[in-house]
């Protein structure tokens, strides 16, 4: 899906454009290098299979443990681009969403220190805020469409009480209530040793929504 072009987004402040721009490039290389961890983890888990077998009647058999230790550092490599995806992607989203706003409302661009901020991380309150707009009011789409659009808002706020969840878990070193957790960020406050909330395709989820943002702010400052 490319990126619609300056003229078609020609209602935005540069400031807008130009942020949207960098982060949609952020997340499309973090995505693809997320798939790129992933897939190397595989292949070590499978070679370190195919070692131990083959091992099995010879003295040394130093290329399972290197193997083992390969998927072991591939899994953690996931893990941290995970993570930055996470919080460039639901930066992306709350940026597009609150332009979309501005339009439905007939502001002016939002001002650089505005779009500055809209780019870091967001709390889990502020994400939670994004997700829960309702999007008849934003989107010029059928109703089919807007279904669509719904059900995946739908999955994120279930992402988000799995979130809370995970802060506030009583297992865990100082827990969160609901109003503490609510000023989170998850790429700095989510628990360690704990599975990340988005497990479950929830970040794919995520990803899409966000490169379909920019693309529905074209289509608003097309009607």
């Amino acid at each position: 899906m490319e990126f619609p072009t300056r003229t078609a987004l020609a209602g935005l402040g540069p400031a807008e454009y130009e942020a949207l721009v960098s982060l949609r490039e952020a997340v499309n290389t973090l995505d693809v290098e997320l798939r790129t961890a992933l897939a190397a983890e595989d292949r070590a888990r499978a070679w370190e299979a195919n070692a131990e077998h083959g091992a099995e009647e010879r003295r040394f058999a130093f290329e399972v443990e290197a193997f083992r230790d390969l998927g072991r550092a591939a899994f953690r490599c996931a893990d941290e681009i995970e993570v930055l995806l996470w919080r460039y992607a639901s930066a992306f989203t709350v940026l597009g969403i609150s332009i979309l706003e501005r339009l439905a409302a007939g502001g002016p661009p939002l001002s650089d220190a505005a779009v500055e901020r809209l780019c870091e991380e967001p709390t889990l309150a502020e994400f939670e805020r994004a997700i829960s707009v309702p999007v008849d009011g934003l989107l010029n789409r059928e109703e089919a469409q807007l279904n669509r659009r719904r059900e995946e808002r739908a999955k994120l706020l279930d992402f988000i009480e799995i979130a809370y969840e995970c802060l506030g878990d009583t297992e865990i070193d100082n827990p969160k209530d609901r109003a503490t957790a609510a000023g989170a960020r998850l790429s700095v406050d989510h628990p360690k040793n704990m599975d990340r909330p988005w497990t479950g395709g929830h970040l794919d989820t995520l990803v899409a929504l966000a490169r379909q943002t920019p693309h529905e702010i074209s289509r608003v400052l097309k009607t």
